[in-house]
């Protein structure tokens, strides 16, 4: 019989992130596919891909834990957990220390706040607009008919302190142009953007001090955004090793933890 593998499913609006441990809880496999319409299929395509990663296969998986807007859609998982435990967990595993969570998706922003001992006290959630999030960037990037690459690729040259002050992704549009017809650099406007989003997660975090740690997709792709993050909150931003899996990747760990669990609860009834 194969050692047993555990999995974390992370199905976003934009991206579904696969994360595969083994045993010992080390990260055999992962892997990345955009999400589409189709969220079951999504899943399947990200969990296939990182079971070959891992050299197994379905029939190893002993827990798998889903997590995102499609968890519901994952008929491997043992059981769904909401994506702000998932961040949490698996930005904690990368540093224990940390105490804030900036995680930055497609549709949302979420600024998540942790104790001393890891427990979530507080967190707060931008989902009424696609101000502050990975949307919009992707549709001031679009407008300005450049890939969200070469727009943080831009913005990483500025040298001026430029802001811009519209969060509405259709007001950012409109101020944009201005500036361009104004003649204001492009990097300085493209560093703008980064820097009003920066602003506006400044406004969600809690009272507190401590570590700070960006999670997510923009976080992973865009260093634009980490820069912005810094000078904004004047605190230095942890990026993990791989920011754009952290909800996958605390999926997994908790599917890992599933064994523990067991064992004790089993153990105690022997015991009892």
């Amino acid at each position: 019989m194969s050692a047993p593998l555990y999995v974390g499913l992370d199905v976003g609006s934009s991206a579904t992130k696969c994360v595969v441990l083994d045993a010992d809880a080390v990260l055999v496999g992962h892997h990345v596919v955009k999400s589409g319409f189709d969220y079951a299929e999504a899943a399947e395509m990200a969990l296939l891909r990182a079971l070959a990663q891992a050299e197994g296969d379905k029939g190893d998986i002993r827990h798998c834990v889903a997590t995102g807007y499609g968890r519901e859609r994952v008929g491997i998982a043992d059981r769904c957990v909401t994506e702000i435990t998932c961040h949490a967990r698996g930005a904690r595993e990368w540093y224990p220390e940390v105490r804030n969570i900036i995680d930055i998706g497609g549709q949302d922003t979420k600024v998540i706040r942790l104790s001393e001992a890891g427990r979530m006290i507080d967190y707060r959630m931008n989902a009424k607009c696609a101000a502050g999030t990975g949307t919009f960037l992707e549709s001031t990037a679009h407008r300005l008919e450049l890939s969200l690459q070469a727009l943080d690729e831009l913005a990483m040259t500025s040298t001026a302190r430029a802001v811009v002050n519209s969060y509405c992704t259709v007001f950012a549009g409109t101020e944009v142009i201005e500036r361009i017809k104004d003649g204001q650099p492009a990097a300085d406007i493209a560093m703008g953007l980064f820097r009003s989003i920066a602003t506006r997660i400044s406004e969600m975090l809690s009272a507190g001090n401590g570590p700070v740690a960006a999670t997510g997709g923009v976080a992973a792709h865009c260093r634009a955004l980490t820069r912005a993050l810094e000078e904004v909150l004047e605190v230095a931003v942890w990026l993990p090793p791989m920011p754009q899996y952290a909800g996958a990747y605390g999926a997994a760990l908790l599917a890992a933890q599933t064994d523990d669990v067991e064992r004790s609860s089993t153990q105690h009834v022997a015991n009892g």
